[in-house]
C-alpha cells in the first residue's frame, strides 16, 4: 500500500473515533455502519463456510498450516457445521476443532465433526461452572480441554455473546469471528469498544441484509499480527 493512502486512512481514524465517541440512539445503525471500515490490512482475507448465512470472514487462515499446532473454537453449532467442515478442509484436517452448543446436536453433525478431527460438547458458556446443568466458564472449558490458546474463535450464539464477553477477553484469542445481536446500536457499540480496548482489531465486517440490528464481526488481537502477516495498521478508532 502507498504512503499517501496509508496517511489518509490514519488520518480518518481519528475522524471516526469522534463520530463513534458522540453516537446516539437516534443516529442508529446507519450512522455506525457508515464509520465501520476495518482498523488493519488482511492481504489474505478469505470467507470460509456457506455462501450466505454461516460464512465467516477469516485473516490469511492459510497461516495456521506452517503452525506445529492448532486449535479452533466453535461457539453454536446448532446442526450445521458447514463453516467448522469448509475450514477444515481448507486446512487439511490440521487443526483440532472444538465445538459447544447448548443443546444436543444429531448423529449426523456428530458424524461430520468426528471426520474433520473434531469434538462436540454441550455446554453453556456462564459465569459459574455447574457441571450438572451443562453450564461451564470459558476458563474451565480450555483447562476442560488443556487448550492454552485458541486460533480462531467463532461465536454465533443467538444474542448470548454479550452476556460472555467479559469470559472471552479472559482468554489468548487471536482471531475473534462474532456475530452481534445487539438490542440497540448503542449496545452493539459497547461492545465493539469493550473488544478493542482488550486489545482486538477489527478487520472485517458483513452486514446481515435481512436483520440490519445483526452483524459478523472479524478480530485479530494484537498480539498475534505478525503469526498472520498483518503488517499494516490504519489506526485504531474503536477505542
Amino acid at each position: 500500500m502507498n504512503t499517501k493512502t496509508l496517511s489518509l486512512y490514519q488520518r480518518q481514524s481519528y475522524q471516526r473515533k469522534e463520530l463513534l465517541d458522540r453516537l446516539n440512539l437516534i443516529d442508529g445503525y446507519a450512522l455506525l455502519y457508515n464509520v465501520l471500515v476495518p482498523e488493519v490490512f488482511c492481504m489474505n482475507l478469505i470467507r470460509i463456510g456457506r455462501i450466505g448465512d454461516g460464512g465467516k470472514w477469516i485473516c490469511n487462515p492459510s497461516a495456521l498450516l506452517d503452525s506445529s499446532d492448532c486449535t479452533i473454537y466453535s461457539l453454536g453449532l446448532s446442526n450445521d457445521p458447514s463453516f467448522e467442515l469448509d475450514l477444515q478442509e481448507y486446512l487439511n484436517n490440521k487443526c483440532k476443532i472444538r465445538s459447544f452448543d447448548k443443546d444436543d446436536q444429531n448423529t449426523d453433525t456428530m458424524e461430520k465433526l468426528a471426520y474433520a478431527n473434531g469434538i462436540f460438547m454441550k455446554a453453556l458458556i456462564s459465569q459459574k461452572t455447574n457441571e450438572s446443568n451443562n453450564e461451564y466458564t470459558f476458563k474451565d472449558i480450555l483447562n476442560k480441554l488443556q487448550d492454552r490458546q485458541i486460533d480462531i474463535l467463532k461465536v454465533d450464539i443467538e444474542g448470548a455473546e454479550l452476556d460472555i464477553t467479559d469470559e472471552l477477553i479472559k482468554i489468548p484469542i487471536c482471531q475473534l469471528l462474532i456475530e452481534n445481536h445487539g438490542e440497540n446500536v448503542i449496545i452493539s457499540l459497547n461492545l465493539l469498544k469493550k473488544l478493542s480496548k482488550n486489545g482486538f482489531y477489527l478487520f472485517s465486517y458483513e452486514i446481515n441484509g435481512l436483520r440490519p440490528t445483526i452483524s459478523e464481526y472479524s478480530f485479530i488481537h494484537e498480539t498475534c499480527l505478525k503469526d498472520y502477516n498483518v503488517n499494516i495498521i490504519f489506526g485504531r478508532y474503536l477505542s
